[in-house]
């Protein structure tokens, strides 16, 4: 559950960065038609769910934003740089990662979160079902009732359109028409999962603004698809009656698509003001939309300087003495380790002459068998040669693998890694430069 809460803080850190760049690029598009706006919500959609991408040299994703996201999920090499830097106690023989505290505390709220807006579009669901029971068919997947104050599409597999009794016939067949073009261009999913996004990241409130935006682009492009295919002369109709259906509010949980939902006022003036495009203005509009939804929806690409940096990054914790609690934390933390290791505490050993550290991963045992194997463990003979570089007073380190029911122990001597190398590793990382000339050849090994 933690590594799920750490993934979807992850994609919501870039989807967030995604939604703000939507809604500046919606600006330019203001006078194109509303589908395009519409589908730029698509990227978003796949940000906010999918948690892997592409990487191109044309994304409009910020390096330090795609860091930061790689850096709450835990995948990079950099992580904990910044979050265990302020452990105040630099005395503390064992150290506990307070952020481990506070990640469960804000997973076990996340869920709770996802299950209120759960309950609440299922009893939405059931309270509007239960509205539906005296309905009698009319044509086709077309339902009356006299207990409905606006037209809407329910259903996913079978989608039905459901309109009140006794509308005027000249306004029937362009309210069936709007509904009808939302099934057509599978609305009626779309908004679920639309609704499935933002209960997964209701903690975001720049979620729940895309979610609306999304709405209203939808119900917009809608209008204007109803517009061109049954001519401008109904406008004004079509905008009386939209006024006369509309509800006291919006549904936010996914379903229905009602005639009459929400910005009423912003919906009509859309479609008073509606003129069919001008060629150049489609053009433009594709071209925006292209070139917005391939940078939004990469990556992106990482170059080799990032290696360097990371270099760059963990020298700034080289420290004389392992009781230096804060830095000998930050140097452990970011260690660079598979994901099948997941980081879990560090022991400070100060009890004997000989000055150790233990630094404990939880893993499975699949891999702690695999890592048993000697020729498995280069690994941990890197890590233990890059503590060695950065802590002076370090005699010995042991790395720990548990996988909830047994343990096993990967321990490396000072004089081992010296040997290893050939060098003096505290004395031959005096200098930054000095410290990337070792830490290439130990990536090299």
């Amino acid at each position: 559950m933690i590594n799920t809460f750490l993934t979807i803080l992850n994609m919501s850190v870039t989807a967030s960065y995604v939604i703000l760049c939507i809604i500046l690029i919606r600006l330019p598009l203001k006078k194109a038609p509303k589908i395009f706006s519409y589908a730029l919500w698509s990227v978003a959609g796949f940000r906010l769910l999918c948690p892997f991408s592409f990487k191109s040299i044309v994304s409009l994703v910020p390096m330090n934003t795609y860091r930061q996201a790689a850096q709450i999920k835990g995948i990079t090499p950099s992580t904990g740089l910044n979050v265990r830097s302020s452990i105040p106690n630099p005395y503390m023989v064992t150290s506990i990662d307070p952020m481990s505290i506070h990640i469960r505390i804000g997973a076990y709220i996340w869920l709770a979160g996802i299950v209120v807006m759960l309950i609440y579009s299922v009893v939405s669901m059931l309270t509007l079902k239960n509205r539906l029971k005296n309905v009698h068919h009319k044509v086709n997947n077309i339902y009356e009732s006299t207990f409905l104050k606006t037209p809407f599409v329910l259903g996913i597999f079978e989608p039905c359109i459901y309109i009140p009794e006794e509308l005027p016939i000249e306004e029937i067949n362009y309210i069936i028409r709007h509904e009808q073009t939302h099934i057509r261009r599978f609305d009626h999913i779309i908004k679920p999962f639309a609704f499935f996004a933002l209960s997964i990241h209701w903690f975001n409130p720049l979620v729940w603004a895309a979610f609306f935006l999304m709405s209203n682009d939808m119900e917009l492009s809608c209008d204007e698809r109803v517009l061109d295919e049954m001519g401008v002369d109904i406008k004004k109709a079509y905008s009386m009656s939209l006024l006369s259906l509309a509800t006291d509010g919006r549904i936010i949980n996914g379903s229905p698509l009602a005639f009459g939902e929400g910005n009423v006022g912003g919906r009509i003036k859309n479609i008073l003001n509606y003129k069919k495009p001008t060629l150049w203005i489609m053009l433009v509009a594709i071209i925006i939309v292209v070139l917005a939804g391939i940078g939004l929806v990469s990556n992106p690409k990482t170059i080799k300087a990032d290696e360097n940096s990371y270099a760059d990054e963990i020298y700034k914790y080289r420290t004389q003495y392992v009781g230096d609690n804060s830095k000998v934390i930050n140097i452990t933390a970011s260690l660079p380790v598979p994901d099948i290791l997941k980081y879990s505490q560090v022991r400070l050993l100060m009890d004997k002459p000989s000055y150790g550290i233990e630094v404990t991963y939880k893993t499975t045992p699949e891999a702690m068998k695999s890592f048993s194997n000697e020729n498995n463990q280069a690994i941990f003979d890197r890590n233990s040669i890059l503590m060695f570089s950065l802590i002076k007073n370090a005699d010995y380190v042991n790395f720990v693998l548990k996988d909830g029911n047994s343990k096993f122990s990967v321990g490396r001597t000072r004089e081992w890694a010296n040997n290893a190398m050939g060098m003096d590793l505290w004395e031959s990382s005096a200098t930054q430069e000095m410290f990337n000339s070792i830490y290439l050849k130990i990536i090299e090994k």
